[in-house]
This record gives structure tokens, sequence and C-alpha cells, in this order.
């Protein structure tokens, strides 16, 4: 009979004792491709907030604090809560620049293209919504536009009541291509026709919930004419975006110059933060798991110690012993690394459902505007790891106990009672 036959019919003697050795691994090997999943999430979901924030090469906004005074303000001074919250400035809702700044930068070295964007809040069929003002055509240029998926961006010659609404916000408003909107700001309203729906990409960030309109409409709408929120800058060469910064900064007064790249590496570091700490609360669990591992077989050997002793007395060498308790551990182990991988997937795909949206409270205690939806990503690299670590575990954990039944004296276990 061979090892694997043998190491078979042993746990199967043992079925409720091999089920709790087995779920020890399994909750260890869930628990981590939970973590990894929600770590790889965070990260996809931060490059896209990232992305939509920082819609191009560099962005230039007013250098002053923002004290969001215009459109319709929420609780605690609007979105975003109190009026020094830096998260208004970096969406462009602080103060405003002026248009003639445009004039100063486009000729400057390095630079391609300009877009300057106006910022405001806005309700939008008694909605709350963040408002953009736009130039279609240069926006296209430097930000590579918005992810159309029904209808059109706003054209170049965009009428006076064209505007492109998010896919949520659209939803919500139960707004569809041709559908007419009312837009109300705290100095005037106006309606427009929906000519576009697009995707955010992401639920949390200045694109999510939100709507476009013309530059010359939204500074209309918020008694702005000739301001802007932020001005986005395209570099004839991605290697001059420090270059072009700095020489904005040093040129234009009162503006403070955001570049995506200042923004990479803590974007790379939190990824990796949180992968580090989320395996190594799994990785706490799995050792647990290969404890129970080690206890029980240790318990196995102790109770089998005629069964080692008769193998022995027969000719079974060592190393032969010593190879039916790594294939127990070694079954333990893929038992475990199976389902949790199984029961870690199931809960992956649950979780979103049964966490729904993260109240973040408008991240200030203003109105909640940034839902950050939980979403989990599952990749094949974590599957294959958490499976591995859990056969791993079951393995490595059966070395001991089998090395011990291994030197076992045959005739000191044939005298065991």
């Amino acid at each position: 009979m061979s090892s694997w036959n043998i190491a078979i019919r042993s746990l199967r003697r043992r079925k409720t004792r091999t089920a709790l050795t087995v779920s020890g691994i399994v909750v260890g090997v869930a628990m981590i491709l939970v973590l990894l999943s929600l770590a790889a999430g965070t990260s996809t979901q931060t490059g896209n907030l990232l992305r939509s924030i920082l819609g191009a090469e560099v962005t230039v906004v007013n250098g002053t604090t923002p004290t969001f005074s215009t459109g319709v303000s929420g609780r605690n001074g609007g979105f975003f809560g109190g009026a020094t919250n830096p998260l208004r400035e970096l969406f462009g809702f602080g103060n405003t620049l002026n248009e003639s700044i445009i004039s100063q930068i486009e000729g400057m070295p390095g630079v391609y293209a300009i877009s300057a964007q106006l910022s405001i809040t806005a309700e939008i069929n008694g909605t709350s919504a963040f408002l953009y003002g736009i130039d279609p055509d240069t926006f296209q240029k430097v930000t590579g536009g918005l992810n159309i998926v029904n209808g059109t961006a706003l054209s170049v010659t965009a009428q006076d009541n064209e505007i492109v609404l998010e896919g949520t916000l659209a939803a919500n408003l139960g707004a569809d291509l041709g559908s007419v909107v009312s837009v109300k700001t705290n100095y005037t309203e106006a309606n427009y026709t929906v000519v576009g729906i697009y995707s955010a990409g992401s639920s949390f960030g200045p694109q999510a919930r939100s709507a476009y309109v013309t530059l010359a409409n939204a500074q209309s709408l918020s008694n702005e004419v000739g301001q802007v929120s932020e001005i986005y800058v395209k570099t004839t060469d991605p290697n001059l975006v420090n270059q072009v910064a700095t020489l904005i900064s040093s040129s234009v007064a009162g503006v403070r110059v955001i570049t995506a790249n200042s923004f990479a590496n803590p974007a790379a570091t939190l990824s990796s933060t949180l992968s580090t700490f989320f395996s190594i609360i799994g990785l706490v669990a799995l050792l647990a798991g290969a404890f129970g591992v080690v206890n029980t077989m240790l318990m196995s050997i102790s109770e089998r110690t005629r069964e080692i002793g008769t193998l022995k007395a027969i000719g079974a060498k060592g190393s032969q012993v010593m190879r039916i308790f790594m294939s127990e551990a070694l079954i333990i182990g893929l038992l475990g690394g199976g389902l949790g991988v199984a029961i870690g997937t199931i809960v992956t795909f649950a979780l979103p459902s049964l966490v729904g949206s993260l109240g973040l409270g408008g991240l200030g205690g203003g109105t909640a505007m940034f839902r950050g939806t939980l979403q989990p990503s599952l990749t094949a690299y974590n599957l294959l790891l958490s499976f591995g670590l859990g056969a791993s575990v079951g393995l490595v954990a059966g070395v001991y106990p089998a090395w011990r039944a291994s030197k076992m004296n045959p005739v000191e276990a044939l005298r065991h009672v």
C-alpha cells in the first residue's frame, strides 16, 4: 500500500480532527486572499482617483487658502467640510484664478497645450453635484477627455444648453440622452439638455457624480466671469514636467503647481504598505493554523505508536514512515489551501454587497458627496500565492512530527499500550 493511501486512510479515520486542523489553514488562507484583494483594490482605486484628480501632467491652482465661496454650499462650508481642508484646493474647489494667467503660461518653453477649468457646485434637478466648466477643444487635447459611454462629449461648437453627466449621477436623476435637467446655483438657474454620459472610472474622486458644461456656462452660473479654478498643462515631453512646473511657480505669482509625479511615489508606497500590513495579518492566522497541524500530527503519532512500530518491524524504513506523515501534512495543506481560496473568493466577491458604500461624510463633515465603493481586486497572482501558502504551511508544519515518527524505535513502539 502506498504512503498516499495510508495517509488518506488515516485522515479519514479521524475526520473530526482532520476537519478542525484543515479549518485552521482555511481561515488563514481565506483571510490572506481577502486582505490582499482589498489592498489590490485600494491601490487600483487610488490610481483611478489620482488620474481623475490630476487629469494633466501639470495642474495650476490658486496658491492661497481656499474659501469655497461659490455654488451651492453644503453643511460646514460645503462638500469638503471646514474651510481649510486642502482637498478642496486639490480638487479645484478653492479660490479662483484670473484667465489672464493662461497667456503667461502658454508661451513658456516645454508647454504643448493648456486647458482651463472652473469647478463649482450646483443642484441638478435638486441633487447636489460637482459642475465643471471646460473648453471642449483644449480639454480633449490636454487631458484626453472624458470616457463617454453614451452620446457625445461637449463639442467645440457646443450650444449653451448642453451638459454631459456622469453615469451614476444620470442614473440617480433618471436622466438619459435628450433629457432636460435644471441646474441651479446660488446665483441663477438654467435648463440644459443631456448630450452625453460618461464613466468616472472611480466612485471616489472629482469626476464621480458630476457634470460638465462649457467654461462660459459655468462662469455665468457661478457669477465668476473671467475666472477659472485650475489650469491644466500638457508638456511637449513628459521628462520636462518638473522643469515646466518649476518655471511656472517662479514666473507666475500667487499660484500653486501640482504635478502627477509628486503623487506617484506616495501612491506606490501606500499600495506596498497596505499589501505588507494585510499580508502580516494573514500570515499570523496561517501561523496559528500551522501550530494546529503540528499539534494534530503529534497527537496522531502518539496514538499510532504501535502502528509505526509494526511498520518498522516488517521492514519499513524511516524515510518511508516519514513520507507517510509528510503525505498527511501535504494533504491537509492542499485541502486547507483549496478550501481557503474558494471561501476567500466568495467573501471577496460578496464583500462590496455586504459592506455597501463607505460613507465618508464628505471628508470632514460636509455633505457626503464622495462615497468610495469597496472594490476588492482578485488577481491570479493572489489566488496562486494564497493557495501556495496554505499548501506550504501544511507541508512545513508536518516536517517535525514526521521526523519524530521516522526516528521511533520499533521495539519501544511495539511495547506501547
